[in-house]
């Protein structure tokens, strides 16, 4: 790999026991993205959580042991390493992976699963490393998570009292979180009691609340993951919970187009087939959209450009034969379409540079369905090279992104980039070792257990849905549900451009569409409790602006850390015993 290291960096901070401790610190956060992936549809970038966890835990070491003081530099390392780990998600296991098995009802074992997730990864390491020397020197793209990674590293060394306040706030909520859940594994829901005359269909007959999910049902992770997306996100997606489950959900069913359940029980499985189409057109519009904007918008200066060396051919050489006959040989994909996967996800990469390093938010779910939507050009009605072709160039483009922020914030620091791609293999490979074997533990049966109230997969939904309309055609779908998703585009679109056309105060009034969308395939308690959530922190901010500076990220990260790793436990106890 290509590595124009300035002589001041530091090439020391590559040690066994960064490594070793991102590895380990990533086996654990891992088991946190799957169960929010599952459960939300959303990962979080758990850099600043890691580098908080592996500081505290080496400098704990240093005072007790007298070991090696902990630097930087070793820092960013560990940070990396577990970082990459927890990526592993864009690899495909919280989406078009289980999307492929529930609608093939073909087998996938844990070592092919595996070896898939690690080579689509290092894809995109290699991506990335042909990537960095035009990000990560570019001035004018600030990359905001890389900054911002950076910025906490040198905080927590430069007031390490600090930081082991805000570890000490982190571990309290990860232990009340957790402890909860073991002492009450069952959850508490409270109906908000109101009901809906049916009409049509469901004449004398009525809707409520508990059958459209409108009950609250306590979560620390959910109250979290609320205070963390912010009130924007909270608010859109509340709105579209309302707009698709008490607006949307009683006209389906009135008009017949879907059955209602049992009476005394939740209907989310009768509603959820009809309501994920406007759904899904709400995000890919939005998406699609707003990432095409960014970039005809940005700046010629700060548009991104490969810059290859022999490292990258050499790699890409041997990946890219490694790539190609997994796809033939685990999915009987043609040779032609395996092979363009490997272009695809360099050219996805750089659309998703771009928006990132300007922006900070990753487009990847634009990426995806960007993927699909391009094979199925290429290889139409086959649903097997839809969905795993995409999974490779969506999966790669995702994990280099991860890395750029990763290499954005060692190159302030200082760290190697030489050093830091190690870092992120060595992460790679743990997290996908460890994330397929708690998926198929969790898991045995995606076909009967995902896109349900317990694990609602939003991701699967999607990658789910839009492999059938583009392989299967419009006849797939509901008719009333195209009417519906027409409707969706239409309104997604002209959110997306209305910031163009109006002044800017009024930017913050408009609502975000794929939140919104979001909310059609997520249960109506899971929707209620995001926003909850994000009202609590956006009162506490105002109430106690400085100490929600300082603690609220932690509290949310050990809020979420624990019930995430008490959900799992207890799932796979359940399922084992």
């Amino acid at each position: 790999m290509p590595t124009s290291v300035p002589n001041t960096m530091n090439h020391t901070s590559l040690s066994i026991r960064a490594i070793i401790s991102g590895m380990f610190f990533g086996s654990i956060l891992t088991v946190c993205n799957i169960y929010m992936g599952l459960k939300v549809g959303w990962t979080l970038n758990l850099s600043v959580l890691a580098a908080l966890l592996g500081f505290i835990f080496w400098h704990g070491a240093h005072s007790l042991f007298n070991t090696k003081k902990w630097s930087v530099t070793e820092s960013n390392i560990q940070q990396t390493a577990t970082s990459a780990a927890c990526s592993t998600m864009a690899a495909g296991l919280v989406a078009p992976i289980p999307a492929y098995l529930i609608i093939t009802g073909s087998p996938f074992e844990y070592w092919p699963m595996v070896i898939w997730m690690i080579a689509i990864s290092l894809l995109g390491i290699c991506v990335a490393s042909a990537l960095r020397p035009a990000m990560v020197n570019n001035p004018r793209l600030p990359f905001p998570a890389g900054i911002a990674t950076a910025e906490v590293i040198r905080d927590i060394f430069d007031n390490g009292q600090e930081a082991k306040k805000k570890i000490r706030a982190l571990f309290i909520a990860a232990a009340v979180a957790l402890s909860h859940r073991i002492i009450f594994p069952g959850s508490m829901k409270l109906s908000l009691g109101f009901s809906i005359p049916g009409y049509g269909a469901l004449t004398g007959t009525s809707i409520s609340a508990k059958n459209l999910g409108f009950v609250l049902e306590p979560s620390y992770m959910l109250l979290a993951f609320g205070s963390i997306i912010g009130l924007r996100s909270a608010l859109s997606i509340m709105l579209g919970c309302i707009i698709g489950w008490i607006g949307l959900g009683p006209y389906i069913l009135g008009q017949g187009w879907e059955l209602a359940g049992p009476t005394d029980a939740s209907w989310f499985v009768y509603l959820v087939d009809w309501l994920l189409w406007p759904g899904v057109s709400l995000m890919l519009a939005s998406s699609i959209t707003s990432t095409a904007i960014v970039l005809l918008r940005s700046n010629k200066n700060k548009r991104l450009a490969l810059e290859w060396h022999w490292q990258e051919y050499t790699f890409l050489a041997l990946l890219t034969p490694l790539i190609v006959s997994l796809q033939i040989y685990f999915f009987d994909i043609s040779l032609f379409a395996a092979i363009l996967a490997v272009p695809l996800a360099f050219i996805f990469a750089v659309v998703a540079a771009q928006v990132v390093g300007e922006t900070g938010i990753p487009p990847m779910g634009a990426l995806g369905k960007m993927s699909q939507l391009s094979f199925a050009v290429i290889s139409p009605g086959n649903i097997s090279t839809n969905l795993m072709t995409g999974n490779v160039s969506g999966g790669a483009a995702g994990q280099a992104t991860d890395l750029l922020n990763d290499l954005k914030a060692g190159y302030l620091l200082g760290t190697s980039p030489r050093q830091q791609f190690i870092a992120q293999a060595c992460g790679i490979v743990t997290g996908c070792l460890v994330s397929a074997a708690i998926f198929m533990l969790l898991i045995p049966n995606p076909a009967t257990q995902l896109m349900t109230e317990q694990w609602p997969a939003p991701g699967v939904a999607i990658w789910k849905s839009v492999a059938i309309a583009l392989t299967e055609g419009l006849e797939a779908i509901p008719q009333s549900a195209r009417y519906a998703m027409f409707i969706g585009i239409i309104a997604a679109t002209i959110n997306e451009i209305l910031p163009l056309l109006i002044k800017e105060k009024w930017h913050r009034y408009l609502p975000s569409m794929s939140a919104m969308g979001l909310a059609f395939v997520l249960p109506a308690q899971v929707s209620i409790m995001l926003f909850i959530g994000a009202i609590l922190a956006w009162g506490l901010r105002l109430i106690a602006p400085k100490w929600s500076q300082r603690f609220m990220l932690a509290i949310a990260a050990g809020c979420i850390a624990g019930e995430s790793i008490a959900g799992v436990l207890g799932s796979i106890f359940y399922l084992l015993f």
